[in-house]
């Protein structure tokens, strides 16, 4: 325990290291600060609905489920700080146990944390916070725990919550990882899979009387013959294509290329070439277990996917300080490309719903007590060109997340207000819409000279919020 800590201690022989580590812890806290900011959620978030039985019936995070109630009251922030600490964590683990340099570990682990797909994923701040809390719990469990206990364990437990982490535990054993005892552990660590997936369906079953059954909006086209699996890897291949589409836009191909050049020379001359592999291999799983299912995979889930390349084109025993310094200041430079991104993309996700929270407050008249259902009156195609324009002036770019032309999106603005009761009336229609179209016909009557929304009564109980008509 000695022997690691005295890598942190600062001193002539390592200021080069100390100073890439804190530019590095500099960039992220900048995120992290901006991020603390945000008070307003996705729709679905646990903080804004009553049950989480239609996310079991559709994805089968059966541990999520038993702790709603528990992590509805966690505060945003907190989840957000936990599940950042433990992307480091984690990823500083799988660095050390190979390179045994704190220094590249730590540079590592925070790049990893740099990743643009992470705080997209943490706009639901709550949902996957048991998967990263057992991403932290990973390194410690993999040490006291043999391969065919360790694997099934985690599987099970990642299902519950989030199933691509799973495919990061093999990082855990790269270190003097031989290409039989690598062969060993995809091995274990692919049956665990299949058990998890199994064991999961059988546990929803005993909860709601069915297997998982894939959320229609996902387009799911399960394989059925030779043709519909050769369908679904020209689906999968396609989306894997736009996926590496949208990290050429924040990383660069200049960039991308030199790191493939770097990550395939160290692993012919350093002769760690399993430790690419595996890397590749778990990177690769995303897409590959999907395949039976043909869903579309999207790039905000692919924070697995990111780490387990990235470690597996930089990460090797390396023996000589230069060799590391090389090393880290590739990640640096990895650093500022990604957290670039992330900064827009948390500017662009605090600004969007700042700026909902602003106009739909302005636009209200009533408070919340004085409001017993709001109606939400749009036309699709109205609000897709208001939102367009409204991105276009903030000049932030969305590189991953959803957008908020859709109406569902504005609820959370307005629960955060105090409003209770919904009716989401997107081109008009939906239950109880009719009841409104009286007062969105007279809309061109109560247009304001600024502002995105408009609102009016519809009776003593009931409010209309409408998108104030544009010139």
């Amino acid at each position: 325990m000695t022997s690691f800590f005295m890598e942190y201690k600062p001193g002539k022989h390592n200021a080069m290291e100390w100073i890439i580590v804190g530019m590095i812890a500099v960039l992220l806290f900048n995120i992290l600060q901006s991020y603390l900011g945000v008070s307003v959620w996705r729709q679905d978030s646990m903080y804004y609905v009553s049950s989480y039985d239609d996310k079991l019936a559709t994805e089968g995070r059966w541990i999520n489920h038993l702790f709603f109630r528990y992590l509805q009251q966690i505060p945003a922030g907190l989840a957000i700080l936990l599940s950042y600490f433990s992307v480091i964590y984690f990823s500083f683990q799988i660095a050390f146990r190979i390179s045994s340099n704190a220094y590249l570990a730590l540079a590592f682990g925070m790049l990893c944390a740099l990743t643009p797909v992470l705080p997209v994923q943490l706009e639901w701040p709550e949902t996957l916070l048991i998967g990263f809390l057992m991403l932290l719990a990973a390194p410690f469990l993999s040490t006291i725990m043999p391969h065919f206990v360790f694997f099934p364990v985690m599987a099970v437990l990642f299902f519950g919550t989030f199933s691509a982490f799973f495919f990061l535990m093999p990082l855990l054993f790269l270190k003097n990882l031989t290409f039989r005892k690598g062969c060993e552990i995809i091995a274990i660590w692919i049956a665990s899979f299949v058990f998890a997936y199994l064991f999961t369906n059988f546990i929803v079953w005993l909860m709601t009387g069915h297997g998982v059954q894939i959320a229609e909006w996902r387009n799911p086209s399960p394989v059925n013959s030779i043709d519909s699996l050769l369908g679904n890897i020209d689906r999968v291949s396609a989306s894997a294509a736009g996926n590496f589409r949208e990290a050429t836009s924040f990383l660069r191909e200049e960039i991308l290329i030199a790191l493939a050049v770097l990550g395939v020379t160290t692993a012919i001359f350093k002769k760690q070439s399993v430790v690419f592999l595996v890397g590749l291999i778990c990177g690769l799983a995303v897409y590959v277990t999907v395949i039976p299912v043909g869903i579309y995979v999207q790039s905000r889930t692919l924070l697995a996917l990111y780490i387990a390349f990235l470690a597996a084109l930089l990460l090797r025993d390396y023996q000589k300080r230069r060799s590391v310094l090389i090393v880290m200041v590739v990640v640096f430079v990895l650093s500022v490309r990604m957290a670039t991104a992330s900064y827009e993309t948390v500017s662009w996700y605090k600004t969007m719903t700042n700026i909902l929270v602003s106009h739909l407050s302005s636009s209200i008249d009533y408070a919340p007590e004085e409001v017993d259902r709001v109606f939400i009156m749009v036309e699709a195609s109205e609000s897709a060109h208001v939102f367009h324009r409204i991105e276009k002036n903030i000049a932030l770019k969305n590189r991953f997340s959803e957008g908020f032309s859709h109406p569902q999106y504005w609820v959370p603005a307005l629960k955060n207000m105090g409003y209770k009761h919904f009716r989401v009336c997107a081109d008009l229609t939906g239950w109880d819409c009719e009841q409104a179209m009286e007062v969105y016909e007279q809309r061109r009557s109560l247009q304001r000279d600024a502002g995105i929304f408009i609102s009016a009564r519809l009776n003593s109980q009931d409010l209309v919020i409408m998108l104030n008509p544009q010139d």
